[in-house]
């Protein structure tokens, strides 16, 4: 079992930590056949709307729950749900279940943020989201490994471009201080979203990563946070039918942000995925960085 309060110290400290071996290898193996099926499915999506461009040959996309056969396995972790609690405290809430898929001959990322830098995280160095990465295949030193710059998630990042982006000279240190984190199946990797990362290129085969949001009531994409904030903010949310849902325990229910969108699994709507990230698309910063 793993030491959360060490855990906890770890997140905080370094922005990034690893839980290997935490859900079997043929967990991981499904989960590659239900990530594809959602790729192919979200392609065919009218308007590219299915997916999220984050560059050549790179693509983010929401996934249906009850179409990821190990959703509740993961969900439901006791690595995962014990790092939850620690870091964002006994009401944190599951908003986001989504996969980033680099193909063979996707470039390097620019160093980035998942977001601008909250106010509890600013005032109070609160972390108030977390994103547990798991990869459906082994990863190898060609096959777009992912970097990080530890400890960065705490910079201000008052010159980041949208808040996001390091430029210039900022932009060519964080790139220095990366390193490399190769993962492997059944396990999970645990970042906050605010310390500096890229996927690298990617010159091996495809590489699905499924990416679990969650966040802490003072995180705006919680649930009891929502209503007070802006009508043009639209909170990441899990969606399914009302048939998964209530066979869903208990627990894990009180645990969701979700909308219900249909009555059962057989009616479920094509899945778009609406927000992307300006600095990803063709793989580099916006103009002028």
């Amino acid at each position: 079992m793993k030491d959360f309060a060490r855990l906890h110290d770890e997140i905080y400290g370094d922005g990034f930590a690893a839980m290997p071996g935490v859900l079997p290898l043929a967990w991981a193996d499904r989960l590659a056949e239900d990530v594809n099926r959602q790729l192919v499915a979200a392609l065919e999506v009218e308007n590219g709307a299915g997916v999220a461009f984050r560059g050549w040959n790179r693509f983010y996309l929401e996934l249906y729950p009850e179409r990821i056969s190990g959703f509740a396995e993961l969900a439901e972790n006791a690595a995962v749900h014990g790092c939850s609690r620690s870091v964002l405290g006994d009401e944190y809430r599951i908003v986001e279940l989504a996969a980033d898929v680099p193909l063979p001959g996707a470039p390097a990322q620019p160093p980035h943020r998942d977001f601008p830098m909250p106010e509890p995280t600013r005032l109070h160095r609160r972390l108030t989201s977390l994103a547990f990465n798991t990869s459906c295949v082994d990863g190898t030193a060609d096959m777009s490994p992912f970097n990080v710059a530890l400890g960065s998630h705490f910079d201000a990042g008052d010159h980041f471009a949208s808040g996001m982006f390091p430029v210039g000279e900022e932009r060519e240190r964080y790139t220095q201080a990366m390193v490399e984190r190769i993962a492997r199946r059944g396990g999970v990797s645990v970042r906050s979203g605010l310390t500096l990362h890229r996927g690298t290129r990617n010159s091996g085969r495809m590489r699905q990563v499924v990416i679990l949001g969650v966040v802490s009531p003072e995180d705006r994409a919680h649930p009891d946070a929502i209503a007070a904030l802006p009508g043009d903010y639209t909170p990441p949310t899990l969606k399914m039918s009302q048939e998964y849902y209530v066979s869903l325990s208990e627990s894990l229910r009180r645990r969701l942000s979700c909308a219900i969108v249909c009555d059962s699994a057989r009616e479920l709507p094509p899945l778009e995925t609406p927000h992307s990230i300006e600095g990803l698309v063709m793989g580099q910063a916006p103009d002028g960085l």
